[in-house]
């Protein structure tokens, strides 16, 4: 079965087709009137227009019809802060591995915005499926309310929420006094919480950290910077990575 994934950077950008496409994919996946899918497409419209937020939409396409669906947009009020929101799947598309798919698709899109921090999505607490969906992509339960600009907030919902990690090569002109400054807090921290890191133990973590930045940008060592939007998150070098404890190991 051939599967697009195609990324439609603004609801005013799709074609006469493909709304017409995914007004029928709402009908059958909410089981609502064709009329009543016809205003969810609209909706897209309204609010995308109304709230000028940035907004794309991933969609999962068999021949011309369209199989999966979400929406993802940045909060009006928090640029760091992205939503993804209506996500389906047709019934006789499931188990393939779809709606893992699209969520790929969302972090790789986002990836293009240097501010985007993290990403939310409302999940209901009865919703197995979709829990389990969201912990494999790396989505912590708050045990929150979604509260998300205006929109309404359903009391059986909870905030799933992941950060989003990119990992970085050094500058090769960046000076290594540069890296101190910025590596020195993150680990002081790290050898707080995995070795001795008193007072005494200061200039030696100084030295140690001095040798890792050396050895990196000798190219002893594979090291790495590590950002969470715009903001320094963590380095890596080796298999060791230093920094917030959300940081995949894997990154």
């Amino acid at each position: 079965m051939n599967i697009r994934y195609i990324v439609v950077d603004s609801h005013k950008n799709m074609s006469i087709k493909r709304r017409e496409a995914l007004i029928d994919f709402f009908h059958e996946v909410k089981g609502v009137s064709a009329e009543d899918a016809g205003k969810q497409v609209e909706f897209c419209d309204w609010y995308e227009n109304d709230y000028a937020v940035k907004w794309f939409e991933v969609l999962a396409v068999c021949g011309g019809e369209v199989a999966g669906y979400l929406r993802c947009f940045r909060n009006p009020d928090d640029v760091v802060q992205w939503y993804i929101g209506d996500v389906h799947v047709r019934s006789r598309y499931q188990r393939q591995g779809i709606a893992t798919k699209m969520y790929r698709k969302v972090f790789s899109e986002l990836d293009r915005f240097e501010a985007a921090e993290n990403v939310i999505s409302a999940v209901r607490k009865d919703n197995t499926r979709s829990i389990g969906l969201h912990t494999k992509m790396g989505f912590v339960d708050t045990k929150e309310l979604c509260v998300f600009a205006d929109f309404y907030v359903d009391e059986n919902e909870t905030k799933y929420k992941k950060q989003l990690y990119k990992r970085l090569p050094i500058p090769e002109k960046i000076s290594a006094d540069k890296l101190m400054e910025m590596f020195l807090p993150l680990w002081f921290e790290y050898k707080k919480i995995s070795a001795d890191a008193g007072t005494k133990e200061k200039a030696k973590a100084q030295r140690e950290l001095r040798k890792v930045i050396k050895c990196g940008k000798d190219g002893e060592y594979d090291i790495y910077t590590i950002w969470c939007g715009n903001r320094l998150a963590g380095f890596k070098y080796l298999s060791t990575v230093i920094g917030e404890a959300d940081i995949p190991t894997d990154i």
